[in-house]
């Protein structure tokens, strides 16, 4: 796992086989170079990924058809030997013979097979050092043949996927050091304050940490409809049982694809050229208990001379991780490590007033709320309750998903294809019940029973509706698909002309029920009669049903996404430089976006509260151009230019709700030798305003500010109009980065990629506080405060929401506060990627040790022009400077294992007071893998022990009332898995 220099040329051959196209171009080195030897380092491996390392370590061409090669392992090539020699130990017991081609390459195929080797229609190729597959397209660009200049582009392989030991597509991703957890996942919605509207409990992906919504998440490079409140993408629908790699371009990128890649984009590549069939399976279990899994899938694939099927399907099943099942998450008393965020209001509950004198007395445990005096009650006590108490932190999961992909070349020059994702996910969580002060009247039946301070007037008691009315119950199901059919059109002069037509539409039902019902209270704290009366004297419930039955209300919500796209692009080549010839796209794309969300609350008197949101509903027109040009190749033999290539990009977009943006794009690599190159790029991206924020709703306040709220106050005070909310004026928020970096690729096997990112993003969308505290320190804020307003202006701004709260000050309107979303604070991310790796041979096997690392060195945030940056670097619920992963792996012919280091560097919670420290998370993951089968056929299966020692995440004194800080840490502990996987 990681970057490497030959990532994006590996990028290429895998999307070689997903075409099954594909013939390089370039000339070969002199014949007489294939009889002299060479040390191969190639160990035993998947017999497409042993030919690209043979093609990497030759500088050869090698040209196979995916169908030869499918579910085939090679027992490697170690040693010195010819080119000849190599390849025949790479193709022992495999059934395939090679043959020299008429460019000095090789060509690998059955035997028995009826095609033609080199055939460019059904035919990959593992390129040399300097040549480009003209069939391919990687992200980050549109051209076939080229890649994007200057970009650190991550590849993770299946390989790679399955060696993290991880069953999920967003477990996997999680170990991604780039990718911050602290958005929308399930494990942050109960124990970060950051993660937003995650409704159902998705997973995204978060690069940087600038926010899900700032990384463009793709699947087979095409959007998907977005979840939540249409803020992300949620990453969970996708089956990982038809994942084939994934893409991650941590660079901006909306030259190349629009609004949300600001951060970069990760896109999910389906497998849709498989032969075959395999199954999966596991089971998955941790060792304090909770959140227990199986999983299966299917995966199915039909080759035929003109066409392909692909077919998955993907079943999980995961229980609930209970807060009881571990004990930092049992208690929300901290003491003495931190704070006691344990709650007063609780069960039994705590008189904290009798009429109107203030009292502490507590209402003690162990009796029915029947028979208790004011001498049993405890003073100068008061009753605690946890603050979660009843939750789980993570729920129930339970999904189905399927995945089928076709191709069908129409004639030589026409190729028509279809995908369909598909997903059913159901979710069932439970957490803490409301708490309340309530006032209980001399006229409660219980009250009356117990004799409890007659003639003394109301009681008010601090009280925990938990064992009344049990946790509050969310039930939630998401249901997702994406359909895409394209076709690609060979022109004249190798150029090519792609359409696509896409559609993808994501819904959420949820179901929110068990809510405590404030609004009915109070007639059954006031009724005389036992049958119809609260009893808020018990320790633990001792109402009647029917009362409490008529104290709870419900939410549903209901939201759903919607996106269609048409796009054209003709790319190909236009003239020679010295490197080759340049290679440009140009292309058009319309893209439709719908969104609406709609809440009902259901109350047991009857009353039904209803928020319906404006639909959400634009259309975006984009044209774009990119221009790829190799200025010099090796074949120049040009001193300390081994090859230099240059990239630049351009897009227009016109949105019809929030206006038109340009973002361009430059990139370049400079290989001063075959084992060295420099790397850098500029460009500008955007992100658009989300529906919510402008059509959410809005909320109209008239308050009045004294002097010292506000210092600019006539007469002692001022009225005041706040308005708060969506704003249907925002702008899209803009950024500016640049990368630079270095990649070293020694012959020995090892690898080395550093990247230095710097992301500057601008009118960020955000509410700009509190109404007085931007009275009292206006600085930054005059574009939103209007002092005198006309009458006009008042009436402009009373019609841009419902009736106002509160009642019209005495001096009337004297200023407006616009406190809506607006473009107004700035964010500044740089830090520094590293990524190393290195393999050798050994009689027992091949040793490999790879690292990867993010170093973040800046994190700030300014909430207004003229303000002074905050950092959030370092400090709970945020980034962490430092995070990485390193592993030790060692691959013998059918058994492999392979440990890894994972590290979360120690930072400050800043909120508390003082603030403290807390520590670095560092945990082992292990795996062990057999093959029991022939590398064409057979079963493998793989034990995983992730936090090998069971190591609980470190102490945080988080408000959440959860010890730990769910941005950065698991609270699982050891997890343990076992894997099936059966090739037939």
């Amino acid at each position: 796992m990681g970057s490497r220099k030959f990532g994006l040329r590996h990028a290429l051959l895998m999307g070689a086989a997903a075409f099954g196209v594909g013939i390089s171009q370039a000339a070969a080195p002199p014949a007489y170079a294939q009889e002299a030897t060479h040390a191969y380092q190639i160990g035993p491996q998947d017999l497409d990924e042993a030919l690209r390392e043979f093609a990497r370590q030759t500088g050869r061409d090698v040209l196979f058809t995916p169908a030869a090669v499918a579910g085939k392992r090679s027992p490697g090539a170690q040693g010195q030997m010819t080119e000849r020699q190599a390849l025949e130990a790479l193709l022992a017991g495999t059934g395939l013979r090679f043959e020299q081609t008429a460019s000095n390459g090789y060509a690998v195929q059955d035997p028995n097979s009826p095609t033609r080797l080199g055939d460019a229609r059904t035919t990959e190729a593992a390129p040399s050092e300097g040549n480009v597959d003209d069939e391919i397209v990687v992200t980050g660009t549109r051209i076939r043949g080229a890649v994007p200049a200057g970009s650190n582009l991550i590849e993770l392989s299946r390989e790679d996927l399955d060696a993290t030991g991880r069953l999920t597509l967003q477990d996997a991703l999680q170990t991604l050091p780039q990718n911050f957890a602290g958005s929308q996942n399930e494990g942050t919605v109960e124990g970060s304050l950051n993660a937003r509207s995650n409704f159902s409990y998705g997973s995204t992906i978060d690069l940087r940490g600038l926010g899900a919504d700032a990384t463009l998440t793709l699947v087979n490079g095409r959007r998907l409809a977005p979840a939540g409140v249409g803020n992300y993408v949620d990453i969970s629908i996708i089956p990982l049982a038809a994942v084939e790699r994934i893409e991650v371009l941590a660079d901006g990128a909306s030259a190349t694809y629009g609004s949300d890649a600001v951060s970069g984009v990760v896109n999910i590549i389906l497998n849709d050229s498989f032969e075959g069939a395999e199954t999966r399976g596991y089971v998955t279990g941790t060792s304090q208990g909770g959140a227990e899994g199986v999983g299966f899938s299917q995966l199915l694939g039909f080759d035929w001379n003109s066409g392909r099927l692909t077919a998955a399907y993907d079943y999980r099943d995961r229980r609930e991780l209970d807060i009881d099942d571990r004990d930092f998450l049992a208690s929300s008393d901290f003491r003495p490590e931190g704070s006691n965020f344990s709650r007063t209001l609780a069960s039994p509950g705590n008189i904290i007033r009798i009429g109107a004198t203030p009292v502490s007395l507590a209402i003690p445990e162990g009796q029915d709320g029947t028979s208790l005096t004011a001498a049993d009650l405890i003073p100068g006590v008061l009753n605690l309750n946890e603050l979660n108490e009843g939750a789980w932190l993570l729920p129930e999961q339970t999904s189905h998903s399927i995945f089928v992909s076709a191709q069908q070349d129409v004639n030589p020059a026409l190729t028509l294809s279809a995908d369909l994702i598909a997903t059913d996910r159901e979710v069932y969580l439970e957490r803490e019940q409301l708490f309340a002060n309530i006032v209980v009247p001399e006229s409660n039946a219980y009250r009356q029973l117990n004799n409890l301070f007659v003639g003394q007037g109301p009681l008010t008691i601090a009280y925990f509706f938990g064992p009344d009315l049990g946790p509050v119950r969310n039930i939630s199901r998401s249901q997702a698909y994406s359909t895409a059919f394209s076709g690609e059109l060979a022109l004249p002069n190798d150029w090519t002309l792609s359409a696509s037509l896409t559609h993808s539409q994501s819904r959420e039902s949820i179901d929110n029920e068990n809510f405590f019902d404030s609004a009915n209270i109070a007639p059954a704290l006031a009724s005389g009669n036992l049958n119809t009366a609260f009893n808020p004297f018990a320790d633990g419930s001792n109402t009647n049903s029917a009362v409490l039955a008529g104290l709870t209300f419900d939410i549903a919500t209901e939201n759903e996404g919607r996106v269609t796209s048409y796009g054209a692009t003709m790319d190909g080549p236009l003239w020679a430089l010295p490197g080759g010839p340049i290679r440009a796209a140009f292309g058009v794309e319309q893209r439709r976006e719908r969104f609406s969300i709609s809440r009902l609350e259901d109350h047991a008197s009857g009353v039904a509260d209803q928020f319906i949101q404006d639909p959400g509903a634009r259309t975006v027109d984009a044209i774009f151009a990119e221009l790829y040009l190799p200025l010099i190749s090796p074949d120049n033999g040009v001193p300390l230019v081994h090859a230099l290539t240059l990239s630049a990009s351009a897009r227009r977009e016109e949105a019809s709700d929030y206006g038109a943006s340009t973002t361009p794009r430059v990139g370049v690599r400079w290989a001063l030798s075959e084992a060295f190159a420099l790397r850098g790029s500029w460009g500008q991206s955007f992100k658009g305003p989300l529906f919510d924020q402008l059509l959410g709703g809005t909320a109209i306040s008239y308050l009045t500010a004294s002097a010292a709220q506000d210092p600019l106050a006539d007469n002692g005070s001022t009225g005041v109009l706040a308005i708060a909310g969506a704003n249907r004026e925002l702008r899209p928020e803009q950024a500016e980065s640049w990368t630079a970096g270095f990649d070293v690729e020694l012959g020995t096997g090892f690898t080395l990629s550093a990247t230095y990112y710097d992301i500057d993003f601008a009118d960020r969308i955000t509410s700009a506080g509190g109404t007085f505290a931007i009275l009292r320190n206006p600085a930054g804020f005059e574009s939103i405060i209007y002092r005198d307003p006309s009458p006009q202006l008042i009436a402009e701004f009373l019609a841009l929401g419902p009736p106002p709260f509160g009642v019209l000050p005495a001096d009337g309107v004297e200023v407006i506060v616009d406190r809506r979303l607006v473009n107004l604070s700035a964010l500044r991310v740089r830090g520094i990627d590293l990524s190393a790796a290195y393999a050798f041979e050994t009689d027992i096997g091949q040793i490999s040790l790879t690292l990867a690392a993010s170093n973040m060195l800046q994190y700030e945030t300014t909430l207004a022009p003229g303000a002074a940056p905050v950092s959030a670097l370092n400090t709970l619920n945020g980034p962490v400077d430092l995070r990485g992963r390193a592993t030790l792996a060692w691959q013998g012919v059918q058994t492999g294992a392979a440990l890894t280091f994972n590290y979360v560097d120690a930072y400050r919670d800043t909120l508390s007071l003082p603030a403290r420290d807390i520590d670095s998370f560092q945990t082992f993951d292990f795996r062990l893998t057999h093959d029991f089968g022939d590398r064409e056929r057979g079963l493998v299966v793989a034990f995983n022990l992730n936090n090998v020692f069971d190591e609980d995440p470190p102490f945080a004194n988080n408000p959440t009332g959860f010890a730990f800080d769910a941005a950065n840490a698991s609270p699982l502990g050891r997890v343990i898995s076992l894997e099936l996987r059966q090739r037939w």
